[in-house]
């Protein structure tokens, strides 16, 4: 067994989707799906992260396929514990005097309760130290921004559990708003979609693949199509269909919607000193849910202002999160 003074320090995204952490010194070191695998009485863990998401839909009776994060916070303290202990040895494996700090990302929204639930998960995981911060000014870390300006930064932040609309400055969130749907939402709006009008069950892994391949809000993916397998309804046979982009806007223009409706509702509550901010920056768009073509342009030209986004925003948290860690004074500064 390896045999180490103190562990490696860590920075974690715990998503509603995927769980992805920092190693002090490398970087992200892994960014795998929350999901977990366990026997028909839910006592043992079979499997976790990648290899587990395989397997959902496709397990008999007696495995159990879970995900013990629901919109960004725990629902189930005992499987998150169990999930983090499995990424913390796969990081840190063997005996070490000393645990690891660790930086955690949570949703600006979250209750006290519900904080605490992911606090107490993280220590009894294995932690000597938390540090927990907003996901959203998490990610304005990592798109290189610097929260920590007496300067206003406004945010969507789209993942797979939560919508987060928040102004940041000085390290805090002035004015938020959020929704506990987000990505997932809009999964199973698309199941209810081919259900409704196709008369074909899908599942959510289908699903998914539908709306990263296929959803699209410029008009000029409308004709752009894709074929889908599931199951018919009236015969209950195996059946493949054909879809085209302009199908799913229904099951996107509401959810788009209110998040205009959302963004509007902060700046409502903006201060004078730094609406100006907002007129010269424009917001910025993070989150692995941002990526969905023409949603961005879309928001944009209903509020009338400009966005910027990384190349790959649903890793702006957690790169945010490991510059936080590297360097803990930069963030806590204002919250001595």
């Amino acid at each position: 067994m390896a045999f180490r003074f103190i562990a490696a320090d860590l920075a974690i995204d715990l998503g509603t989707a995927n769980i992805k952490v920092y190693k002090k010194g490398q970087g992200i070191v892994i960014n795998e799906p929350s999901v977990l695998v366990l026997n028909h009485t839910g006592t043992d863990v079979l499997a976790v992260g990648a290899e587990a998401k395989e397997m959902i839909g496709k397990t008999p009776d007696e495995i159990i396929v879970v995900r013990p994060l629901k919109n960004g916070v725990v629902s189930d303290f005992n499987l998150t514990e169990a999930m983090l202990n499995y990424f913390f040895k796969k990081i840190n494996p063997g005996f070490s005097i000393l645990q690891p700090k660790v930086v955690i990302c949570v949703p600006s929204g979250i209750t006290d309760i519900q904080a605490r639930a992911v606090e107490d998960a993280a220590l009894h995981a294995g932690c000597r130290d938390i540090i927990m911060v907003d996901e959203t000014l998490a990610a304005n870390y990592g798109m290189g921004l610097s929260p920590e300006d007496p300067r206003g930064i406004l945010t969507v932040n789209i993942g797979a559990g939560t919508t987060e609309v928040a102004l940041v400055s000085l390290n805090g969130i002035v004015s938020s708003k959020s929704k506990n749907h987000a990505g997932e939402y809009i999964d199973n709006k698309i199941v209810k979609f081919l259900k409704d009008n196709k008369n074909l069950e899908i599942g959510k892994i289908t699903a998914e693949k539908l709306k990263i391949n296929l959803m699209s809000l410029k008009i000029k993916d409308k004709d752009k199509t894709m074929k889908v397998e599931g199951r018919d309804i009236n015969t209950s046979k195996p059946e493949r269909i054909e879809i085209k982009s302009s199908e799913l806007v229904s099951s996107i223009l509401p959810f788009a919607d209110e998040i205009v409706d959302m963004i509007y509702m902060v700046l409502e509550k903006v201060p004078p000193e730094l609406s100006a901010d907002i007129k010269n920056d424009g917001f910025v768009f993070t989150g692995g849910m941002s990526k969905l073509d023409g949603l961005k342009e879309y928001i944009e030209k209903k509020i009338y202002l400009n966005s910027i986004s990384s190349e790959e925003p649903s890793l702006d948290a957690i790169k945010g999160a490991g510059i936080i860690l590297e360097n803990p004074d930069r963030f806590l500064k204002y919250r001595k």
